[in-house]
């Protein structure tokens, strides 16, 4: 090999993976979250609103503690800027220990907490889910090593293959009248299939270990991003709580339902980003780039979500007829707001990992603290003022008019760029959609059938926006793809495969994978 291949290499190695990567891991994404939607429109046929209240009650406690009981440790090996090898063990030990504990809490106050939710009935289904906490503890080190080295391919089996069987039990289960425990046992089921192969598909697996300074260092850099998911989260879920407590569970059913269809954008897009962000975006910062790719990761973003987000807030009402019939109607209120919101939620999240890319996590707890802050009152007066479509205005509000500014400010800080340079590739995106969402509503109007209704505005508001939009998205997705690798040639990017190099290693901690 000369001297040009040899420098070339690591380049070509981290271009075909993080392309890899990114391709695999849409399509895992896709996919999982089609089938887990395919799983919601089926139950909503079967089940009552009352049965999706009691999961959305079991939700808010098992979402909160599955984020908490890691301790945000897992970014550390996910940021690919230390050799696993010195770090894996102690955030396996720290991840088994808090979610065990944690598990147990949960099951043993599960009956208070549900009657604080406003929900009494449901704690023997936030018992159930709690298992979850504990599997997701222990799947926490073999998740991040296979986000980490860009193996979405086996990982979107993985997901796939638990989106699967939840759907296979959940049915079943639905039919013979177990009500809201099908969809808890069904989620039990799809998590131990999906912990159980990450396990498999992970490059090295690792035993529990203690090391003083790998856990001064995790938790340095986890620990507050652990507090900032705990806040964002409880502020997420707070609406359920609001919802729950004032309307009672069969309108916090339809909450959930309406939640659930508007942010299937979001979940979708920013899981599909997730799955190269953090270990391209901790390479990038380590070459000194990461301020030049935010703006078009930043754009190319928003060119998936604001059309989308858009959609969703013009065509709610025969949206919601078509998938789940006039019984859900009052969905359809709540996902004006929640549909703008969804794509407030794309945004924040791409600077929460810009945040954690550029080594800074401090400033994310204090933003999800004024968060917080401001949803709590602005649902309050919601719920109270407009129901359900009161909810989706207050987070729509809150996320666009206080949240996403401070969010910009401090990742401009972070990064060294400026604002102005980060939004300007979202310009033309915003104000295309907000034109693709009008025509889409006066196209529904001009038919009666919610089917045909629902179908008009769609083409009629994604050809406006493909026709406003498209040579400007090919140019920021080529600007993007170009910077991806560049830093590959910048001295000190560390390979993607740097985890299986042949070096030393404790063999107490690791046992490699067999080659079969």
């Amino acid at each position: 090999m000369t001297r040009e291949e040899a420098k070339a290499a690591p380049v070509q190695a981290v271009k075909a993976k993080l392309k890899g990567g990114l391709a695999w891991g849409a399509a895992g994404v896709v996919a999982g979250r089609a089938l887990q939607f395919l799983t919601m429109l089926i139950l909503a046929r079967i089940l009552a609103p009352e049965h999706f209240g009691a999961l959305a009650v079991a939700q808010v406690i098992q979402t909160i503690a599955v984020n908490v009981t890691e301790l945000g440790a897992t970014a550390a090996l996910a940021r690919a800027d230390r050799d696993p090898r010195e770090i894996a063990p102690t955030i396996l030990t720290l991840g088994v220990a808090t979610s065990a504990v944690i598990t147990g809490s949960v099951m043993l106050f599960a009956p208070p907490l549900a009657a604080v939710l406003g929900d009494p009935d449901a704690s023997g289904v936030i018992q159930i889910l709690s298992v979850t906490i504990l599997l997701s503890g222990c799947s926490g080190v073999p998740a991040a090593l296979v986000w980490r080295d860009y193996l979405q391919r086996p990982r979107a089996f993985v997901e796939l293959a638990g989106a699967v069987l939840t759907l296979a039990v959940a049915v079943p289960l639905a039919k013979d009248g177990l009500g809201a425990y099908a969809l808890v046992w069904s989620r039990v089921a799809g998590q131990l299939l999906t912990t159980a192969g990450y396990w498999i598909i992970t490059p090295v697996r690792f035993r529990p270990g203690f090391d003083r300074r790998a856990a001064g260092y995790v938790l340095r850099l986890g620990m507050p991003l652990a507090l900032a998911n705990l806040v964002v989260f409880a502020t997420l879920n707070l609406d359920y709580v609001i919802v729950g407590r004032q309307l009672g569970p069969a309108q916090l059913g339809v909450y959930l339902l309406a939640f659930s269809l508007a942010n299937l954008p979001s979940s979708l897009i920013t899981a599909m980003i997730r799955t190269v962000a953090l270990p391209t975006f901790g390479r990038l910062h380590k070459a000194g780039l990461l301020d030049r790719a935010a703006p078009d990761v930043l754009g190319l973003a928003a060119y998936l979500a604001m059309p989308i987000s858009a959609l969703l807030v013009g065509l709610a009402s025969p949206l919601v007829q078509v998938l789940y019939g006039s019984t859900w109607q009052g969905a359809a209120a709540a996902m004006v707001g929640l549909g703008i919101f969804g794509a407030g939620r794309i945004v924040s999240e791409i600077l929460a990992d810009l945040c954690v890319g550029g080594g800074r996590t401090t400033g994310l707890f204090w933003v999800q603290m004024l968060w917080l802050a401001c949803l709590f009152p602005a649902l309050l007066l919601g719920v109270s003022l407009a129901g359900v479509s009161g909810a989706g205005a207050a987070h729509a509000i809150v996320i666009w008019a206080a949240v996403l500014p401070v969010y910009f400010f401090l990742v401009a800080r972070i990064i060294k760029t400026s604002v102005k340079r980060m939004l300007v590739p979202s310009i033309i995106p915003i104000f295309a959609a907000i034109g693709a969402g009008t025509l889409g509503w006066l196209a529904s109007q001009w038919t009666t059938p919610p089917v045909l209704a629902l179908a008009s505005g769609c083409l009629a508001g994604a050809g406006l926006y493909l026709a406003l939009t498209a040579r400007a998205a090919k140019r920021t997705y080529l600007r993007l793809s170009q910077l991806s690798t560049a830093g590959a040639e910048q001295e000190g990017w560390p390979e993607v495969d740097a985890i299986t190099a042949p070096e030393t290693t404790n063999t107490s901690q690791t046992t490699p994978r067999s080659s079969n």
